[in-house]
């Protein structure tokens, strides 16, 4: 029966663990999704805490995870667990009868989940729950091991929390992520392919431009708190992308009004066009960050802290886009990979 309830926990607070690295990983997706929530329950004021929202809710996450798979402060963390789990699969219920045209994002933007999918998700793991801890009365206490364990994949969590805060995602699992062929203006057969849409001062669309060509764009889709020092950067960058041979386009959510009274550079204004939030957003989660496309395919990016050097752009220029793509996307699938590995391991077995 011991061994039964140990491995109930485990799998809940694997799972727990798992969705809370996910979320960590997309900090700017996670305050998306609790935008979406507060959207729904009409907590308009909420709307500027949506990223901390889910931030420290994904940390709570790993905190219940980690603990249950350790099984450290058994009571504690059992009634913490069940709260959660609890409030998880009422707020599931509700989005299930009401059926909001939103995703639940448990495993942020990896997994998609319906609602009814979300709602016997959580009923699962309460009835693993329920084995692991029912009663709690039960006494037990972790061998010092498990409360190092515990606390080693809580500093492996923040770390892995502060990179995501300074970079974009390790692994990129939006609909517009590196290998994504973006659907062509007039090609209605390609049902599937996102489509990236902007347009210029006059309001006449220019989503052609992404076509038969290479080209770095640099997304912001938060114009207002980009820095002057950092447009000054993003000014110095899109010099070098011509440079190196190919073009430079700044997107901006923003109207041209707007626009000019955060940008200046004549070699912004030069490359400047008006795009969506959402769409900027999903395109980098940097807000100023650059996206490497060719001929209408995404192959890299970048966020804003650490542009292309002259070099890079110069070996991007010269280098065929599928030998740029393979490099982008199997290395940070293989950190991802390994990061998990570690911290799994640390949590099973020490």
């Amino acid at each position: 029966m011991r061994a039964l309830r140990r491995i109930s926990a485990a799998v809940v607070g694997s799972v727990f663990f798992l969705a809370a690295i996910l979320k960590l990983m997309d900090p700017v997706g996670a305050g998306l999704v609790v935008e979406e929530y507060f959207k729904f329950l009409h907590l308009w004021f909420m709307m500027p805490l949506a990223k901390v929202t889910g931030v420290a809710m994904a940390m709570v996450e790993a905190v219940l995870g980690a603990a249950m798979i350790t099984d450290c402060w058994h009571k504690a963390t059992g009634i913490a667990t069940v709260v959660v789990l609890g409030g998880f699969t009422i707020l599931t219920a509700v989005l299930w009868i009401c059926n909001p045209p939103m995703d639940c994002g448990c495993f942020g933007e990896a997994v998609h989940l319906t609602h009814a999918q979300s709602f016997w998700k959580n009923v699962v793991l309460l009835a693993l729950w329920a084995v692991a801890f029912v009663p709690l009365s039960v006494p037990y206490k972790a061998a010092k091991n498990r409360y190092v364990a515990f606390w080693i994949a809580m500093l492996s969590a923040a770390l892995f929390l502060l990179y995501s805060l300074l970079s974009i995602p390790m692994q990129d699992f939006t609909p517009l992520a590196p290998g994504v062929e973006i659907m062509q203006p007039d090609d209605e057969y390609a049902l599937d392919a996102p489509m990236l849409s902007f347009c210029d001062a006059n309001g006449d669309y220019a989503d052609e431009m992404v076509f038969g060509k290479k080209l770095i764009l640099v997304s912001a889709y938060d114009p207002g708190k980009i820095s002057e020092s950092r447009w000054k950067k993003i000014a110095s960058f899109t010099t070098e992308v011509r440079k190196a041979g190919m073009e430079p386009l700044v997107l901006v959510s923003s109207t041209p009004e707007e626009i000019t009274d955060h940008v200046r550079e004549l070699e912004i204004l030069s490359t400047l066009y008006f795009a969506d939030r959402k769409m900027l957003m999903t395109l980098n989660r940097s807000n100023g960050g650059a996206t490497y496309i060719a001929d209408g395919q995404i192959v890299n990016k970048w966020a804003v802290r650490v542009l292309p050097e002259n070099e890079d752009l110069e070996w991007l220029a010269q280098t065929d886009s599928t030998e740029v793509l393979m490099d982008s996307t199997a290395r940070p699938r293989m950190r991802l990979q390994a990061f998990l590995l570690y911290v799994f391991a640390v949590l099973l077995l020490i």
